[in-house]
This record gives structure tokens, sequence and C-alpha cells, in this order.
């Protein structure tokens, strides 16, 4: 499956240092796609002294090479497994007094020919765009979903009085850990997925990822997103993947080119057939008997290494042909995130405050890009056109941020 991707973990506003991380690794070959798909991993760490840090890298490093060196297993096996692996290198990691009690969440996805699959653990969280529907995949391992799901209350409305930032599931920190595993999701040309830290989710409505998600490639949306964050007040690390299909190799085709023999193993299989048929001529030839021998040792020989060639190709098989049981319940939470009047004015409105700071702030920024952005939004959304608004304000933001930041604001 072809794809475009974008990856970026910020800092944020607020803390002195980013315990987020996030690892991608792409299969290099069409065999390595067929066998184990893409695989994605964002971790939001937890601890003092930078040991969160070292939890989620400790999590992402682990679950990615536990899940690629797991190459006989089937993928969901693999990749629950991988996460419980990490689970225990940070618990042995916390062992040191530096890092004691440190933990991470974990969002794990696969893209594969099977479908979509999600190794899940905290707050962090994975969603779906597919067309204007947008859909969050994972369950929050927080107090406030687990007493909605306990309550049989909607998620976005739970009762004030429960704390909103406890989660009740993290790698790390207790003995035992149960790992959510959502999949196979079906994977359709165009899908656009997106992992992220809640310090995306907290400050930007899952309406607004969506909306953004619908206007933008990758690696525009992932920016749009992050400035979103920050100047909605960035208190927390953010750290965001999408990834968009962009076109699907038909699988029973790309399953007849990776087992296709070549050549000169046929060649083989060829010598070791004549190879027999000619010691059975000559077997009961007594003079020739040396000659048989040598043939009969050629022949088995032939006939070995053609086997052996072909476990690769003609008698092997791949993970994706197995039937793979469905896990998990998502989505959780759905919505339409065609792009509305009420988000192109709120871009409207954070954009004419960025414009004032920097005015008062008497900030050296090129305006040339940031009013044809800002002109060419007011035109859609007078004309009801609220994609271009939405996606020109947000160009005029991510401009104008832009040059902010290489003044150092």
């Amino acid at each position: 499956m072809s794809l475009c991707h974008a990856a970026k973990s910020d800092i944020g506003l607020r803390r002195s240092s980013n315990q987020d991380s996030f690892l991608v690794r792409l299969a290099p070959n069409p065999r390595q796609w067929l066998d184990r798909g893409h695989i994605f991993v964002v971790a939001d760490g937890m601890g003092a002294h930078l040991a969160g840090e070292v939890a989620s890298r400790l999590a992402a490093d682990t679950i990615t090479k536990g899940y690629l060196g797991r190459a006989d297993e089937p993928i969901d096996q693999a990749l629950v497994q991988s996460v419980y692996d990490a689970h225990d290198a940070i618990r042995a990691k916390s062992r040191e007094d530096a890092f004691r009690d440190m933990g991470t969440t974990c969002d794990a996805m696969v893209l594969s020919a099977q479908g979509l699959f999600i190794a899940h653990v905290g707050d962090s969280r994975v969603y779906r765009l597919r067309g204007t529907t947008f859909e969050q995949l994972t369950f929050d391992h927080s107090l406030v979903w687990e007493v909605c799901a306990v309550t049989n209350s909607p998620f976005d409305q739970p009762p004030s009085h429960i704390p909103k930032n406890q989660i009740t599931r993290s790698l790390g920190p207790t003995e035992k850990l149960l790992v959510d595993l959502e999949g196979p999701i079906p994977i359709e040309v165009g899908d656009t997925f997106l992992a992220c830290s809640d310090g995306l989710s907290g400050h930007v409505t899952d309406l607004e990822i969506g909306q953004i998600l619908s206007v933008f490639p990758p690696d525009v949306a992932t920016e749009t997103l992050v400035n979103l964050a920050n100047l909605r007040g960035g208190t927390d690390n953010i750290t965001i993947i999408v990834v968009r299909t962009t076109d699907s190799e038909d699988v029973s085709q790309a399953v007849d080119n990776e087992m296709q023999v070549p050549g000169w193993q046929w060649s083989m299989l060829a010598g070791a057939v004549f190879g027999g048929l000619a010691t059975a001529a000559s077997f009961f030839l007594v003079d020739y008997l040396p000659i048989t021998a040598m043939l009969a040792i050629a022949s088995v020989a032939l006939g070995i290494a053609f086997f052996v060639f072909a476990q690769k190709t003609l008698f092997s098989g791949s993970p994706f042909l197995q039937t793979v049981k469905s896990s998990g319940r998502a989505p959780y939470r759905t919505w339409d995130c065609t792009p509305m009047a009420e988000f192109a004015d709120a871009l409207a409105k954070i954009l004419n405050e960025l414009l004032q700071a920097a005015q008062n702030q008497r900030f050296n920024v090129s305006m040339q890009t940031v009013e044809r952005c800002a002109s060419d939004a007011a035109e859609g959304y007078k004309s009801g056109n609220f994609v271009w608004a939405v996606r020109n304000y947000a160009l005029a933001i991510n401009s104008l941020m832009r040059d902010l930041k290489r003044e150092g604001a």
C-alpha cells in the first residue's frame, strides 16, 4: 500500500522537556508489506527528572523492534506481545532510583494487507478520517471514560466532579497490564489515520482535528494542528503522526508476484527429475554403477536445493492469508467533519489576535502570504465555501507562526 505520512513532536509552551516519543517504520519491500505492514508508534511519557522521556522512548523502541522481530507470529499477537515486552522493559528500568515509577501511554498501529491493527494503552488516541466521517478508534483509559462507560453516559458529557486528566492504564507503574487490541479495521484508499498524544486532543477539539485533516495533506495538517494546540495554551507536549493511504496494489496480484518461482529454481527441479530418470534407467547396468551413484547423488542434491529455495516462494505462506478474529469495539465516537462556518470564524479570530500581537511587539513578519490567504479565506467564507475558508485561514496562521518562531516569539 502506498501512503504519505508526516510526524512531529513539539515541546509545547509550558514544559521544560519533551517526554513524548514516536517511531515510524515503513516496510522496505512488497514482501515485508505483505508479512508485517507499516508500523507507527506514539508514546506519552510521565515521570520526574526526564524519566517520562526515557519511558516513552523505551516503549517506542521496544515495541517496534519486538513486533518486527516476531515475523513468524500473526500480526495481532506480535503487536500485543511487543507492548507487553515494552511494559516489562520499563518496569525493569524503573528499578533504578532515577526512573522509579516512570510510565508511558502507547498507541502502536500497523497498516497491513489485513487491515489496521491498534495496540492501545492510556489516553493517547488514534482517529480515522474517511470522506467527511471522522472516528475515534481507541478507548481513552481515563477515569472520565471509565465512569462514562459504567454509567452508560456519553463520553463527551462526563460528570463534572470527575478529574479529567487521571488515566487508568499505562506501561510501567503497575505490575499487571491489559492491552487493548483494535482490528483488523478495513482500510480504503484515501483513508487518513492520526495518532496523537493528549497534548493535541486536550487543546483542539475532535471536530476541529477532523476538519483540518479533511482540507490538508499530512505535512500541512500536522503543522497546523501543532500550531493550534500551542495557540490554545500549549500546556503539554504535542506529538502527532498523520498517515494517508494513496494507492493499494491488488493483494492477490502482489501475492502472485511474490510467490513466483525464478527460472533457475525450476531448472534445479528439472535437473533433479532428469537425474532421477537417468538413475532409474542406468540402475540395471552393472558396469555403470559409479555413474548411477553420481547421478543419484546429483539428483537428490538438486531436489533438496529446489525445495530449500522454494520455501521462500512456492511453498511460502504469508500471515495476511490467515483469518484473524476481529477485536475491539471501534469506533467509539463519530463526527461529520465537513468544514463549518464556526471553525472558520474561530480561525479568523486567532489570525487577528496573532496579527495584533505581532504589531504590538513590532515583530518583523512577512505580510504578503498572510494577506493573500486571509483575503482568499474571506472570499470563500462570503460565498459559503467553508472548505476554502478554513484552509486559507489556517495557511495564513501557519505562515505567521513560522515568521514569529524565526523572530524568537
